[in-house]
């Protein structure tokens, strides 16, 4: 099936693995120039020999600066930008009594705060394109909680709600 995705370009985040290796796959499969960023280097890389992706950055999307830095990688790799797939490994699992304040913080950094910086940094690049599109990956705990991790069902909401309030 032609999804008509051939010689856009694309930056998808967190992968390395996971949802984000295979939307790289996808979008590659489909003739997209795909930019790959996590946080580990040796694996990014090995993803983006995998992926045949035009460039690929190690970046902590949840580290302030980071996702900007990717942004603009991905960018003077592709020479602009199309699509924008916003993803990020899940917060730790736990309950709310075994869940200590810090991993809130560092969750919302991780799932919510990499989303807006992301967002915020592609914007400008998605706009000069005639197909500026935005692809949120979150969970299916925003519609139904998931016991053992509140992290990840309190959070991913946010982004649900982000890519809501974007799409008005």
């Amino acid at each position: 099936m032609d999804l008509g995705l051939a010689g856009r370009k694309a930056f998808v985040a967190a992968a390395s693995k996971g949802l984000g290796l295979a939307c790289a796959k996808a979008l590659a499969g489909e003739g997209a120039r795909v930019f790959v960023v996590s946080r580990d280097a040796r694996a990014i890389e090995a993803a983006a020999k995998e992926v045949g992706a035009a460039g690929w950055k190690a970046a902590d999307v949840s580290k302030a600066g980071e996702p900007e830095a990717a942004i603009e990688a991905a960018v003077a790799a592709l020479g602009g930008l199309d699509i924008l797939v916003v993803n990020a490994g899940g917060p730790p699992a736990g309950t709310f009594q075994t869940t200590e304040l810090p991993a809130w913080d560092a969750a919302y950094q991780l799932t919510l705060m990499s989303a807006v910086r992301l967002v915020r940094a592609a914007l400008p690049h998605l706009k000069e394109s005639d197909q500026g599109r935005i692809v949120f990956i979150t969970s299916v705990s925003v519609r139904q909680p998931i016991p053992n991790l509140v992290l990840s069902n309190s959070i991913r909401g946010g982004v649900t709600g982000l890519s809501k309030t974007l799409a008005l």
